[in-house]
């Protein structure tokens, strides 16, 4: 009887860990398992870009079950409701579609070997008014109800002249890179019009810490701020969000600033479930894992991503970081269930950082000390990408893929 290797969440981690395992276990021995509560896999950087408008999961998401027939593994839809890791089950909640007619019931599945790779999510510091009126970027289902109401936004501001104010609260990565895929989305749109109309979308970003990237170097921080103003977008450091209302946020220092959409964008957690597992966990509520990726208290569970901490040397929640991780488990995993000596422990390698402003300008790191942008930072951001598909899909899907996205560009 084949034993069931489950995997939960289809992002990154998830699907490079999937592709790779099933190249490399004896399925006849092995049943690959995912579980995850969308139908499509989507790179998360690119995540903005989905809310913004700029591109579109549709084109860009690769299709689970499809993914599943190439690569002989299983697919699960649905949201995980319990994790009992005593007696290994999984208690999936009923899976629906988006008018809420159930589709399936609620399962449940058991696994012989888990591997966690939920990834994390918005964490609101308990802020007043975030669930309620902001909207969140951690995942597909999120992204693409912020477009929904951005979409209206600027359809009002170019045919009715409606002032609208869009603020971004969190100036690292994904809120930087935004504010400038939405100010960019806003500058393409007024050629579809007889007038300037991006005088009425105000964008602006919150940050309660001195600079934005706060994880980059001062100079690179310097630079993406002065490319920011320079778009058109407000910036506000130094501040806290004290609370969020249906059209304004308040900031610590007793200023309102006008917000008829908010996206919070600061701060990362892991799911909440993990609250109900008695485990060791960070601060952050993430898993607490050994140098093999491995639960503390339970060999036959794996963990990696956002939602994971290293007990001795953590690593960054960042993309290089899980797609790292998903080439040392499916290299090794046989390896470590049988329980095989001198196993290399898991060792992060940090090759730099990346952001861009939307498409007017990107900038990155390389090592410690070296600085590139424009053209070059730019065309290192597509290559992390299109390597990441290529990984997924195969060479010659992967080029594929590339060549599609090309054409559609042309047309549009």
């Amino acid at each position: 009887m084949k034993k069931n290797i489950v995997v939960l969440g289809g992002g990154i981690g998830g699907m490079e860990f999937l592709t790779q395992a099933a190249r490399k276990l004896d399925l006849n021995q092995y049943q690959l398992i995912l579980v995850d509560k969308n139908e499509l896999h989507v790179w998360k950087p690119m995540l903005h870009t989905f809310a913004a408008g700029s591109a579109h999961a549709s084109e860009q998401g690769i299709n689970y079950l499809e993914q599943a027939k190439r690569h002989h593994f299983l697919f699960q839809p649905g949201d995980i409701g319990q994790l009992d890791l005593t007696h290994k089950t999984i208690s999936l909640k009923a899976y629906t579609n988006k008018k809420g007619q159930p589709i399936l019931p609620q399962r449940q599945l058991s696994y012989d070997y888990l591997v966690i790779a939920l990834g994390s999510q918005t964490n609101d510091f308990h802020t007043p008014g975030v669930k309620e009126y902001a909207y969140s970027i951690d995942d597909l289902h999120n992204a693409l109800r912020f477009h929904d109401h951005l979409k209206a936004d600027i359809i009002q501001a170019a045919i009715l002249g409606k002032k609208h104010h869009v603020v971004i609260v969190g100036a690292g990565a994904t809120g930087v890179e935004l504010a400038g895929e939405i100010a960019y989305v806003v500058h393409q749109a007024k050629q579809y019009v007889d007038h300037d109309f991006t005088q009425y979308i105000q964008i602006t970003v919150i940050q309660s810490g001195d600079k934005v990237l706060p994880n980059f170097k001062d100079e690179v921080a310097k630079a993406v701020g002065h490319t920011m103003q320079n778009i058109g977008i407000r910036l506000i450091l130094s501040e806290r969000v004290k609370a969020v209302a249906a059209d304004h946020v308040l900031l610590a220092s007793g200023e309102t600033i006008p917000a008829d959409q908010v996206a919070w964008t600061t701060g990362v957690k892991a799911p909440d479930f993990f609250e109900t597992l008695d485990v060791a966990r960070s601060k952050q509520d993430q898993l607490i894992i050994n140098d093999q990726l491995q639960l503390l208290d339970y060999p036959d569970v794996f963990a990696m991503g956002d939602c994971a901490a290293i007990q001795h040397h953590p690593v960054p929640p960042t993309a290089q970081a899980v797609t790292q991780q998903a080439a040392y488990l499916s290299e090794h995993f046989s390896q470590i269930i049988s329980h095989t000596p001198n196993i290399p422990a898991f060792a992060y390698k940090d090759y730099g950082a990346l952001v861009s402003v939307g498409r007017f300008q990107s900038f990155g790191i390389f090592g410690h000390n070296i600085e590139v942008k424009g053209l070059m930072a730019k065309l290192a951001h597509i290559y992390l990408y299109r390597r990441h598909q290529i990984r997924i899909l195969g060479l010659w899907r992967g080029l594929c893929a590339m060549l599609a996205d090309k054409f559609r560009q042309q047309a549009r």
